[in-house]
């Protein structure tokens, strides 16, 4: 299996899983929110990049509001940003 193969069923596991979370838990719940790092982590290393900042950045964004700055939610999403960005080619300031 090709490693475009192997990133996309990574990212069909990290849809199903995200949507089966989100038939019975809240979509800010941190456990959901994890799941979400890892879905935009996923569409980026199948190289749906665009996607992906969009992803994280809504993550971030949601994470930050739900939780404040100081919550772990938090920080993990600001770890899926930096990883989209990171395979995305994009330097870091």
């Amino acid at each position: 299996m090709s490693a475009a193969e192997q990133a996309r069923r990574e990212q069909d596991r990290a849809i199903a899983r995200l949507l089966e979370l989100l038939a019975s838990d809240d979509a800010l719940a941190p456990h959901v929110l994890e799941a979400r790092a890892e879905l935009a982590e996923a569409t980026a290393r199948a190289g749906q990049l665009e996607d992906a900042m969009k992803q994280a950045d809504e993550l971030l964004k949601d994470a930050q509001r739900e939780h404040g700055p100081d919550h772990p939610a938090v920080a993990r999403a600001r770890t899926a940003v930096e990883l989209v960005l990171e395979l995305a080619g994009v330097p870091r300031s």
